[in-house]
């Protein structure tokens, strides 16, 4: 289970973060996650407050993500005391958390869906 550990609010997009950690005893895959700030669901998500996760990546237990709101690429590095950590980026040029109020909301995918094709219905 991927929680919420940090948040780094800042005037300045380089400084600003979100951590967080896989707390459960099961790898998690990171894609379809969402980071959304309560005031971006009051609006119906008409915010820049929100992150999708689309690094098709896993996060073993105990290790982190931090999503970066700066500019990036995506990788893997480790920290002076050996913690896997994945850091990813919005990608933004302007602080996105610094304008938030309330709390900061971790969505996670409970369902997928695909479509069979005609060839595997016949099978």
């Amino acid at each position: 289970m991927i929680r919420i550990v940090g948040v780094q609010k800042s005037d300045k997009a380089g400084q600003e973060f979100v951590l967080l950690q896989n707390q459960g005893s099961m790898r998690v895959r990171l894609r379809g996650h969402v980071v959304v700030a309560e005031n971006a669901l009051a609006t119906g998500g008409y915010s820049n407050a929100i992150h999708l996760f689309s690094d098709d990546v896993e996060v073993m237990p105990g290790w982190y993500v931090l999503l970066r709101t700066s500019l990036g690429e995506p990788r893997w590095s480790s920290t002076s005391e050996g913690q896997r950590v994945f850091y990813t980026y919005m990608n933004r040029e302007s602080p996105v958390w610094q304008e938030t109020e309330g709390h900061l909301h971790l969505l996670a995918p409970q369902h997928s869906f695909m479509e069979r094709s005609a060839e595997a219905v016949l099978v």
